[in-house]
């Protein structure tokens, strides 16, 4: 089977799936942070390719909110040993009544044997503090196949509990690749990446699959500012080891003189790629809350440092000094603003 997309990249999930796969993702491809920022900025595209018939029930003229203070609330004490995506959105449904949805990604790559378990309490905590309805999601990233989690059931004497939610294995797009990436909707190149990322272990071969996606997403229906967006989620979720990134950014140079569009600056990208991973790093080597928040800080202090040449002592206070939604703000904001002080803005 022909697994190459018009550009020419090979998006081939490979020929086999063994346990190997599962050690392939490093310490670094930092799978839930794009997940996380990508469900916000395409939750509709999100619902209506992976959960069609809930999507339509929604009344999208109204504008979803997220959450995610409330859950916080209920997840803080929850083991955090795992990585997740999670995300609480309250919508209005088209008969009116508000209801609200909570999407559990699993980014780690790893089966996780209380799964089910966990979204059954993740269910009950929203009911239970806030007496909300609630409709359980459920994204599956990794590649073992027999991995399905969809009920959680509990019985005990004559007391018995059963929850089922809905579950989404993304693995089961590895033979409709050409569907997503021919899809008009955009969400369809974000799981060709996470494939790509998942399953794909030549540097080489992410790399030209990137590119494929490059050129497709420029093709898609979107404004110039969400597709700059797609772009940095795809780059984010496709780890490249650092000999690869020269020849990376050789190819899309190419592209841009194409397409006379470059929708991101080659030193803009150099610059956001060092900031991620450095931030990764910092993540990783201090793993708890305080050392994540301070290495979040020197992330954004290093982004405004490579684009904008210095950070001056007031704003480096501010940064200091700064809330957890006050640094998940900036960060968006430094990836597309003009100037420091479009970023700080109120």
């Amino acid at each position: 089977m022909d697994t190459r997309d018009p550009t020419g990249a090979d998006v081939s999930a490979q020929h086999s799936l063994t346990d190997q796969t599962n050690n392939h993702s490093s310490a670094r491809e930092d799978h839930d942070s794009p997940w996380k920022e990508a469900l916000e900025v395409f939750f509709r595209p999100f619902m209506e390719l992976l959960y069609t018939d809930i999507a339509q029930l929604i009344d999208w003229q109204h504008t979803p909110e997220f959450m995610d203070k409330e859950l916080q609330k209920i997840t803080r004490q929850a083991d955090n040993s795992r990585r997740y995506a999670d995300k609480l959105v309250k919508v209005v449904l088209l008969d009116g009544l508000e209801q609200w949805i909570l999407i559990h990604v699993e980014v780690q790559g790893e089966p996780e044997e209380r799964f089910a378990e966990r979204m059954f309490e993740y269910f009950y905590r929203i009911r239970d503090r806030f007496v909300k309805p609630v409709i359980s999601l459920a994204v599956l990233t990794d590649t073992q196949v027999s991995f399905r989690p969809s009920r959680f059931y509990y019985a005990l004497a004559r007391c018995s509990i059963e929850f089922n939610f809905a579950t989404v294995k993304l693995l089961d797009w590895r033979e409709r690749m050409d569907e997503l990436l021919s899809n008009k909707n955009p969400f369809g190149l974000l799981i060709a990446a996470q494939l790509t990322a998942k399953l794909v272990k030549d540097g080489k071969t992410r790399a030209d699959n990137l590119v494929g996606f490059y050129r497709l997403v420029i093709n898609k229906d979107l404004d110039r500012e969400l597709i700059r967006r797609m772009i940095i989620f795809l780059e984010w979720m496709v780890y490249l080891p650092p000999e690869i990134t020269a020849y990376y950014d050789q190819l899309i140079e190419h592209v841009e003189e194409d397409l006379d569009m470059p929708y991101i600056s080659l030193i803009e990208r150099k610059g956001i790629r060092q900031g991620l991973e450095q931030g990764i790093e910092q993540g990783l080597e201090q793993g708890r809350e305080q050392g994540i928040g301070q290495g979040r800080v020197a992330t954004l202090c290093k982004l405004l440092q490579l684009k904008f040449g210095t950070v001056s002592a007031e704003h480096e206070q501010r940064l200091q000094q700064a809330s957890s939604d006050e640094l998940d703000l900036w960060t968006e904001r430094v990836l597309f603003a003009e100037s420091v002080e479009a970023i700080f803005a109120q």
